[in-house]
């Protein structure tokens, strides 16, 4: 515990960003409402419809060049200059919510706070990743999406208890702190060594080891550690240039295979139905008979969320990646399959009276389980498994990917819905997941307690 010290505190640090990434996710639950109200805070009056989708949906593009922007920062400016990049329009978009006359500021706000989290999703993991001993790599890693759901919950809470002008003063503080205390955070030992800084590498690696001095004592573990940054180094030093990402180096065994995995674990993120589960939140609360207001509701789902993705945090290092992955794809198949029947019978006119308890617990299974691997793990398996000299642009595509995929459900899953029913939906849903849950289990290796040499040789 005493030599990770310092690699929590970075996490810590660098999760400030995500939490309040967190924030611009969760604040258009409880403020959409408020602002398509006669009440409504801006000067323009209330927002339509169409404008509270747009405000909604833009933050996705924003999410896609803010991925395309920090993949090539992280590998040519440093991860530590990358994060900090995600600092400025998290303080933007706040700063647009408290200057918002209408609706056209808060499709800015969304934009610049959608590009924060596209550099949050490149660059956090893939800093921790190249901080944490392997030991606590899993764990470290699988924080961003718990700091992003605590985020969500803070949020919704806070919009159901504040003003709304009091909220952006608050979370505005967020940013403001990561940077006064980032800025004590070395960048990575791995890019230090990569851009010929021997000295800053093993200084920075003697930091998130928990050496004090450069001149005190280290383990042989370190020693051992040292020397393997350094022949990765050296075998990168072999190529025609260390910094260029030629075709030969996309299409190595390990490069193809990462590369279907990490495509594959975005797919299975975003098409596992839990994003169109959270959409109706509201009418599935209302089917089950739950009194709860939606603001409530969304506290109550909230919380679940940010218990699913503890569980993950704690379990990821003991259980391991795959088995996590697996029970989470297969609780979220079994428990959209049960969902689907009940919708299905009612349906066709059988009385389910009582039975309609029935979708409000599949729905709060559904959703814990599935932030335990599902919507968690990806990105940790991702900043493991891609082969180190194309991290940026592999990692890049594959957010980029992401990006679309969720652009796509918030556009068409509802439109599902009418189509096929909720029972249809539901059932199309449990079917990509039982299908990702195999691909995990049949073709995802595992890397708890792999050190990125062993990750690669297990992908050749």
């Amino acid at each position: 515990m005493k030599s990770a010290k310092n690699q929590y505190l970075a996490t810590v640090c660098v999760n400030l960003l995500s939490i309040n990434y967190g924030f611009v996710c969760g604040w258009t639950s409880p403020t959409l409402p408020v602002l398509q109200s006669q009440d409504s805070p801006l000067a323009s009056g209330p927002i339509t419809a169409g404008e509270a989708s747009w405000i909604g949906s833009i933050m996705c593009f924003g999410g896609l060049i803010g991925t395309l922007v920090s993949g090539w920062m992280a590998d040519h400016c440093g991860r530590k200059m990358t994060a900090c990049l995600a600092a400025l329009p998290q303080m933007i978009c706040w700063t647009m919510v408290l200057l918002a006359d209408n609706a056209y500021y808060l499709m800015a706000m969304r934009f610049f706070g959608g590009f924060s989290g596209g550099v949050c999703f490149i660059v956090i993991p893939m800093f921790i990743a190249e901080i944490s001993e392997d030991r606590i790599r899993g764990m470290l890693a699988s924080t961003l999406v718990l700091s992003c759901n605590l985020g969500i919950l803070i949020m919704y809470i806070l919009g159901n208890y504040l003003a709304y002008t009091t909220v952006p003063w608050l979370v505005l503080l967020f940013p403001i702190a990561f940077l006064v205390t980032f800025s004590f955070i070395p960048d990575t030992p791995f890019y230090l060594m990569r851009n010929n800084d021997y000295v800053q590498s093993e200084k920075a690696l003697r930091f998130f080891r928990g050496y004090r001095t450069a001149t005190q004592q280290v383990s042989d573990e370190f020693k051992l550690e040292l020397v393997k940054l350094k022949d990765t180094f050296n075998d990168e030093k072999h190529s025609i240039r260390q910094d260029v990402v030629t075709w030969e180096d996309l299409v190595t065994p390990h490069a193809r295979k990462a590369l279907l995995i990490g495509i594959c674990l975005m797919a299975f993120n975003q098409f596992c139905g839990c994003f169109a589960m959270l959409n109706y939140t509201a009418s599935i609360f209302a089917e089950s008979g739950s009194s709860l207001s939606a603001n409530m509701s969304a506290i109550v789902i909230g919380t679940i969320q940010m218990f699913g993705s503890y569980f993950s945090t704690v379990l990821v290092e003991r259980a391991g990646r795959k088995l996590l992955f697996t029970i989470s794809g297969a609780g979220i198949s079994i428990g959209l399959a049960i969902f689907a029947a009940f919708s299905y019978v009612k349906s066709i006119g059988y009385d389910v009276t009582s039975f309609n308890w029935l979708p409000l617990v599949c729905f709060s299974v559904v959703i814990f389980v599935a932030s335990m691997g599902v919507l968690t793990l990806p990105f940790v398996v991702l900043a493991e498994i891609v082969p180190q000299k194309i991290k940026g642009l592999s990692v890049t595509v594959c957010m980029v990917l992401l990006w679309i995929f969720a652009f796509l459900a918030i556009k068409y899953f509802s439109t599902l819905f009418e189509v096929f029913g909720m029972h249809g939906t539901l059932l199309l849903f449990s079917i990509c997941s039982l299908a990702g849950t195999l691909f995990v289990a049949f073709y995802v290796p595992e890397t708890k307690g792999k050190s990125f040499e062993e990750i690669a040789k297990v992908m050749y």
